[in-house]
């Protein structure tokens, strides 16, 4: 094949929807990201293979001490600590990079006669059907080109993973397929000039207990790739995104995860994208304890509130983990409860805790560029006529709020309601909500409890850890904003410690107690029955495996533990009872 039929292959298949897949190889001078990476990238250039519209830079850094390295699927990841940096460094090794040179040559014959005649029944517009028609119809041309040396079990086990390569690269989302399909990746970052910067990312283990990290990485983005993906994500999502609408907002899918875009002229290098994925293993509060974020007596508290069908809020800033709280707090509703949720963005576990058995009914609601779904403040008041139920919501921030606090303030709002709200601590969520939404202090009276999560950074250091870093109630006297913390980080602990309104004082544990015919001691001793039990469980994971803090499991923990409540076992008998039942459960698990 000479230059000039390449030249004019390139040139048509640019005409395509999915012209990134006829790409040719090609070059990018990579001296800007070597002043600021240093040494780590010692070649001035880098090949790529034609049908991928990223570059791998580099070759992985020998003289940096290698935190944590694994696989996903066919890619090799490896996470380096930098020297003189506070930041790690995420290297991927793709296998698309490592096709030789034959198959290289074969791949392009194929792209070719792929897009040459399509048929006529193929719809563009739906993405499924696009990756199904290039993964079998490359698969089939693979095998054809492919050396008849081989063997037939071999050529059909290469032609698969060349078309599944193809496939991704072409029709799928590419790289960030790849970066999503690593669970420890939590973020995904590409700034403006996208051709300039590297990819950075938020890693939940960069290895020897590093957790919630920021890596660098090896991964440039071609920009004619990047706006091909953001073209199949506008087709896939149906949204605007232009000059006049310079933001878009979508789900992946079965991905798992939420895109942000933003364009020139509110980018004006060019187009950036933020990634946030949802975890595909939701959290549960036993595992916010195993993972420290929590402490055993404050999942205790919790859970206890949430079976006293309490008004809590959780806040904290973006990237503390507010919204795998409020899922992890899901589980400790009884099976019984029925449950309605209202979110814009799907990051509750509700398909999880549909197959666990729970009651849910899911409320998906319009953000502001969504104009064909109801806004959360309609779905809020079709939910209050949906009968009695508890509520939850993603976030709130809008319109909505007014609505809730009218309905938990006459009492209509549900059995317990539970939601998200920006903010730094208690007061900050007072101010928000009174001053910034206008709700009346008389209404903002019916939030219980508000959670506190943060970002913890021992000594200064860059390696964040989650934290909840409060616990308090409101102070119903007054109408001031006032909270009485149950609970208060201790920075020299790392650790949640109760106060003396919690041993003592706390009005909502009271009100709890009256309502079960308890005494103050015998709530106390409940939710410290509870704190045990979670502890016990986070000891068996430490030991036995961490599949004993899973979602399923500590359903059924937890409704073990109100039967037991049920057939009148309290206080140490209670507890003795219960780890009798879960100690024989941890071997089968």
């Amino acid at each position: 094949m000479t230059s000039v039929e390449r030249t004019s292959r390139t040139s048509r298949a640019l005409r395509d929807p999915y012209a990134h897949a006829a790409l040719r190889i090609r070059r990018i001078d990579t001296s800007a990201i070597q002043r600021s990476i240093g040494r780590l990238l010692a070649r001035d250039q880098k090949w790529k293979p034609f049908f991928v519209s990223f570059w791998v830079l580099g070759d992985p850094p020998e003289h940096l001490e290698v935190t944590s390295s694994y696989a996903v699927g066919e890619s090799r990841i490896q996470i380096f600590r930098l020297e003189n940096s506070p930041d790690f460094l995420y290297w991927l090794s793709p296998p698309s990079f490592e096709v030789p040179e034959d198959e290289l040559s074969i791949l392009w014959n194929v792209v070719d006669e792929i897009w040459s005649v399509l048929p006529s029944n193929l719809d563009l517009g739906n993405a499924a059907q696009v990756r199904r028609y290039i993964r079998n119809r490359a698969e089939h041309l693979i095998a054809l080109h492919l050396p008849r040396t081989l063997g037939k079990a071999e050529r059909l086990r290469r032609s698969r993973f060349l078309a599944v390569l193809l496939e991704r690269n072409t029709a799928g989302l590419g790289i960030l397929e790849i970066l999503l399909a690593d669970s420890n990746v939590q973020d995904i970052f590409l700034d403006a000039p996208c051709e300039k910067v590297p990819f950075h990312l938020t890693v939940a283990d960069a290895g020897g207990g590093r957790s919630h990290q920021r890596c660098r990485s090896n991964i440039l983005m071609c920009e004619t790739g990047l706006r091909n993906i953001i073209s199949k994500l506008l087709i896939m999502s149906g949204k605007p995104f232009s000059e006049r609408s310079p933001v878009l907002e979508t789900d992946l899918g079965d991905m798992n995860a939420r895109l942000t875009a933003v364009a020139p002229p509110l980018s004006p290098d060019g187009i950036a994208l933020a990634v946030r994925r949802h975890s595909t293993d939701p959290w549960t509060l036993t595992k916010l304890v195993y993972h420290r974020s929590l402490t055993p007596l404050a999942a205790g508290l919790i859970s206890f509130l949430i079976d006293g069908n309490a008004t809590i809020l959780v806040t904290g800033s973006r990237g503390a983990g507010k919204s795998s709280l409020l899922g992890a707090m899901m589980f400790e509703f009884p099976t019984s409860q029925r449950v309605l949720t209202i979110e814009d963005t799907l990051e509750l576990p509700c398909a999880e805790l549909r197959r666990l058995g729970y009651k849910i009914q899911g409320l998906y609601v319009g953000s502001g560029q969504s104009s064909n779904r109801m806004t959360a403040e309609k779905a809020l008041r079709v939910s209050l006529r949906l009968g009695e139920s508890a509520l939850v919501l993603g976030e709130v921030r809008g319109e909505e709020a007014k609505t809730l606090y009218e309905a938990m303030r006459v009492g209509t709002a549900g059995s317990a309601v539970l939601g998200t709200i920006h903010g730094s601590s208690s007061r900050s969520v007072f101010e928000r909500v009174v001053h910034d939404l206008g709700i009346p202090p008389q209404s903002f009276s019916a939030t219980d409890i508000v959670i506190v999560a943060g970002l913890f950074r021992p000594r200064g250091t860059q390696n964040s850890r989650r934290r909840v870093i409060e616990i308090s109630e409101l102070c119903k006297e007054s109408y001031d904003g006032r909270f009485l913390p149950l609970m208060r980080f201790s920075i020299s602990q790392d650790s949640l410690v109760e106060t003396d309104v919690f041993l003592h004082g706390s009005n909502k544990i009271r009100e709890i107690a009256n309502s079960w015919g308890m005494s103050y001691g015998e709530a106390l001793a409940n939710i410290r029955a509870r704190a045990e039990c979670k502890l016990h469980v986070v000891e068996l994971a430490r030991r036995l495996g961490t599949k004993l803090l899973s979602a399923k499991l500590v359903s059924l923990a937890n409704s073990v533990f109100s039967s037991l409540l049920e057939e009148g076992y309290s206080g140490s008998d209670l507890v003795a009872q219960w780890k009798e039942w879960m100690d024989v459960r941890a071997v089968y698990v």
